[in-house]
């Protein structure tokens, strides 16, 4: 694929992530748990990957290790052209104002002892924000106007707040440091549907005002669907399809990510829609299948799908996959 100097904010190449597991009175290794394995993925500035796969797939691990909240075991991590993984501490903290992640769960995330006015003040002075307190005032205000919520909140505590109305606040809190790439994990998933929609436009509006550079990472298709500019498929610690969200609703290629927009409720009773019962469980990623890590689940299976890990096949410059039996014949393989 083409693309023009500095187009990418993040590229991730080849990163991987095992967790030893150790045993018995020595503490030798025995094995390890293939988190993440072999992830290559870019994301262009101003712009939303979504990040689907069923749970335990290690999307919330990628997230964080993007961002070193988890070392990767390998790999490279090149935010806005340098190469994170090799910063040492003092400059990795010096960088993390422009890397900040929404968790799930907002009242987890907010100190309960803290007022509003605290908590969005401390990312403020651990960064050096702002030189004198009424800087510092005049930061919360656009905050709170960010996230549209009154200024009355500052005396609050978490408590006093809804779901929705503490995710705000979260995000307040990850905007303070003026962050350029936000990982959104599983962020929407704690709140109702009606709240939900409400989080999702605000994130929108924010990325069209202040340049953000979201990886969001859901169950719900639909929110991918709405939210995201392209769309990346994770199958145990592997990303298996990428394209435009547009192209992988539409067109969907590897047979894992059709039997998962199978699963998309239609609005519609009268229109038929053939779902895709996937047969067994996620195979453990301790000990991964030989071949394709998707064979022992796949309708479409066969001696080489067992033996042998598929290559990535290009369907067009913006649609990838691995896979040996696609929906579509690719044009070229690599």
């Amino acid at each position: 694929m083409e693309t023009t100097p500095n187009q990418y904010l993040l590229e991730v190449r080849n990163l991987t992530k095992y967790f030893p597991i150790k045993q018995g009175i020595s503490n030798r290794q025995q094995g390890a748990v293939h988190a993440i394995d072999g992830v290559d993925l870019c994301i262009k500035k101003g712009e939303t990957l979504g990040l689907v796969g069923e749970s335990g797939c290690g999307k919330s691990t990628l997230g964080k290790t993007l961002l070193r909240l988890i070392e990767p075991t390998s790999g490279q991590i090149i935010f806005d052209g340098v190469d994170i993984t090799q910063l040492k501490e003092k400059e990795l903290r010096a960088a993390r104002k422009h890397m900040q992640i929404i968790f799930q769960d907002p009242y987890g995330a907010l100190n309960p002892r803290m007022s509003i006015h605290d908590i969005l003040t401390e990312p403020l002075q651990i960064h050096n924000i702002c030189a004198n307190a009424q800087e510092r005032t005049k930061r919360l205000k656009e905050l709170l106007t960010y996230v549209q919520l009154p200024q009355s909140v500052l005396k609050k505590y978490p408590h006093e707040f809804s779901g929705g109305q503490r995710q705000r606040i979260y995000i307040a809190k990850v905007l303070a440091v003026n962050p350029s790439f936000i990982v959104c994990d599983e962020s929407i998933s704690a709140l109702d549907v009606s709240i939900q929609a409400q989080v999702i436009n605000l994130l929108m509006d924010l990325q069209q005002e202040l340049g953000l550079t979201y990886l969001f990472i859901a169950h719900d298709l639909r929110a991918v669907e709405f939210i995201s500019h392209q769309v990346a498929v994770m199958y145990l610690g592997k990303i298996i399809e990428q394209a435009t969200a547009h192209d992988i609703y539409k067109n969907p290629q590897h047979p894992y990510t059709q039997a998962l927009l199978s699963a998309i409720p239609n609005p519609d009773p009268s229109a038929k829609k053939k779902r895709i019962i996937l047969q067994g469980d996620v195979p453990s990623p301790i000990n991964p299948p030989l071949g394709c890590h998707f064979n022992p689940r796949c309708w479409k299976a066969t001696t080489v799908c067992h033996n042998e890990y598929p290559s990535v096949s290009q369907l067009d410059n913006a649609h990838w996959f691995r896979c040996h039996h696609p929906l579509t014949a690719s044009k070229d393989a690599d």
